[in-house]
């Protein structure tokens, strides 16, 4: 089965999970014998990498990390950006005519449109999209596009009917929580949607889990972006006002964004005993994990599914993690994991000072959502299912 797999951002350019999850899906493809080639962004060139959509990776990804994203300012550069790219759709039909896919792996539309499913679809190949953000149409997004306001209501009608026109074989889901947003909020058919909940790292996998000599529950980490609906700051709240109890406590936070935003964290992090780590590679994420005892998750929008927290549980942490989105669906709270609300600072607080009280009930919860994780969520399972999905998709039932 040859394989296209189109991507808006793809290693080593990367700003959250997904963007790893479809380069470990491309890898392990081919693993299995299966061709598969990249169409994305503007970058450095690799085997069966095509760097030829309009999006400069390098550039992107300095800005998010600087002053945040803006692309599209102005009428016609939105439109470029945010309803349909002609040259990402000539891009797109250049690489099926030069692969011969049989079937068009869709993974991000953000800043590229989705005009390379528009192009797989008037070659005649079938195509599977992964949506693993909030909303399917941009313009839906909480944090919607910078475009003209008054041309809004035309870009959401115009990203509905040309993803209409595409015609996916099937949307791919990591959480029921977003099937069932997307099915409510912008009609998309159940029938057609696959609720495939997101895997472990490849290497976390394979990794042994941390070896953890005795009970503790003091030493606490956070992963992620440092962006406001994360909840950084929710956390450095409830941290601030844990240890005023608990002196033993220390907070890491491993991740970046806008120089601004993390400068309001620091300030909120005076005179604490917190670390700032910034954006690290994979690998040292995972010594990371190995020299804390309790991973803080404190999420404040609605996580799709939520990868950081299934690695820090393989790993053998405890977790804290928020209700939002599609976190429940991975853990049960009190049996695999403390769940608190949303933004609640001080149930923050409580879960963070319970668990530093009672370190063999932490260890415990660690070790309970280790094994579960482990089990549900290994890589191999996943990526088998979703080889039987891309095959059926590209061999129908009549």
């Amino acid at each position: 089965m040859r394989i296209l797999l189109v991507s808006n951002l793809y290693p080593p350019y990367a700003v959250g999970g997904y963007e790893r999850l479809a380069a470990w899906v491309a890898d392990g493809l081919r693993e299995r014998g299966h061709p598969v080639h990249v169409l994305t962004g503007k970058g450095p060139e690799g085997p069966d990498l095509h760097p030829t959509l309009d999006l400069d990776l390098q550039a992107l990804q300095a800005a998010h990390f600087s002053s945040g994203i803006a692309l599209g300012v102005g009428l016609l550069a939105g439109l470029r950006h945010h309803v349909f790219s002609p040259h990402n759709y000539g891009a797109a039909r250049r690489a099926i005519e030069g692969t011969r896919p049989d079937l068009v792996s869709f993974w991000n539309p953000s800043f590229i449109t989705f005009a390379p499913l528009l192009a797989a679809r008037f070659a005649g190949v079938p195509s599977v999209v992964h949506l693993s953000d909030t909303a399917v149409n941009p313009f839906r997004n909480p944090h919607p596009p910078a475009f003209p306001r008054f041309a809004r209501p035309a870009g959401v009608f115009a990203v509905d009917a040309l993803l209409r026109l595409a015609r996916p074989r099937r949307h791919v889901v990591p959480s029921a929580f977003l099937r069932d947003r997307f099915v409510r909020r912008e009609q998309l058919s159940a029938d057609r949607i696959t609720v495939l909940p997101w895997a472990l790292p490849p290497s976390v996998d394979r990794a042994p889990p941390s070896e953890r000599r005795e009970p503790r529950a003091s030493r606490l980490l956070f992963v992620g972006s440092l962006a406001p609906e994360k909840g950084a700051l929710v956390l450095l709240e409830a941290f601030r006002e844990a240890s005023g109890k608990r002196s033993d406590l220390t907070l890491t936070l491993v991740g970046d964004a806008a120089r601004e935003e993390v400068r309001v964290l620091r300030e909120a992090a005076a005179e604490l005993p917190v670390t700032f780590r910034g954006r690290l590679e994979h690998g040292a994420v995972l010594d990371e994990y190995a020299h804390h005892d309790v991973l803080v998750f404190p999420s404040l929008w609605d996580e799709p599914f939520a990868l950081v927290p299934l690695e820090a549980a393989a790993m053998g942490l405890a977790v804290v993690a928020t209700t939002a989105g599609g976190t429940p669906e991975a853990f049960t709270d009190g049996t695999t994991a403390r769940l608190v609300a949303p933004g609640d600072r001080a149930a923050l607080s409580r879960a963070i000072l319970e668990l530093a009280a009672d370190p063999v009930r932490a260890r415990a919860l660690g070790t309970a959502a280790q094994a579960h994780v482990r089990k549900k969520h290994a890589f191999t399972p996943f990526l088998e299912r979703l080889e039987a999905l891309y095959d059926g998709c590209r061999n129908p039932p009549p």
